[in-house]
């Protein structure tokens, strides 16, 4: 794995404290809450979102078919997880970030007023999902499992997988490393009882 990184295991072996050689900062990262996701969802999706093929979206939509609501959640919490490495680089607060957040992807092209708000709707509720699994707030977290239940997932999943693809190679562009990020965290961390949220504010 690559990146300007210094991993320390928690003693409690369930997070490590991560600090940017670049930015001088550092951040406490933990495993999902296990209630909702497991780390190995999250890496398997990260694989995904780096393949440089045409299949990660067809199988994105073949899981899709079985838990949909733990791909979403997934892929919710690996965008929260890029924002905080982007705080822990920039000094930008992730949740700016997360909230700066829009689809911008091609069935919202050419859309007549009346669909433009459709989709600036289905924006807000993907950054509610990612905010939700920055802050770790079960509420919000249940909010938005109502809505996707309500709504169509496969939607969900295509306006979220777009935003990841446009966060990721925006990311990149500004120097950051991404790629194999979560499974860096997996093998430093050992699942167990939940020690605290996933995410702590960069210092």
């Amino acid at each position: 794995m690559s990146g300007p990184y210094m991993w320390s295991t928690l003693p409690q072996g369930d997070g490590v404290e991560l600090r940017d050689t670049v930015s001088g900062r550092s951040t406490v990262l933990r495993r999902p809450p296990s209630e909702l996701l497991a780390i190995e969802d999250v890496v398997r999706i990260e694989a995904l979102a780096f393949r440089e093929d045409d299949h990660p979206q067809a199988e994105l939509f073949g899981a899709m078919d079985t838990d949909p609501l733990r791909v979403l959640t997934g892929m919710n919490w690996l965008i929260a997880f890029w924002s905080v490495l982007w705080d822990l680089r920039s000094g930008s607060p992730a949740g700016d970030l997360i909230r700066s957040l829009d689809y911008d992807g091609p069935w919202r092209s050419g859309v007549i007023p009346e669909r433009e708000q459709v989709w600036r709707t289905m924006s807000q509720r993907v950054r509610s999902g990612v905010l939700a699994a920055l802050t770790g707030n079960p509420e919000a977290h249940r909010v938005y499992e109502a809505e996707v239940r309500r709504l169509a997932p496969d939607v969900f999943l295509h306006v979220t997988l777009t935003i990841m693809d446009t966060l990721s190679g925006d990311l990149t562009r500004q120097g950051l490393d991404l790629e194999g990020m979560a499974a860096g965290l997996a093998e430093r961390t050992s699942s167990g009882p939940d020690g605290g949220p996933s995410f702590s504010p960069p210092r």
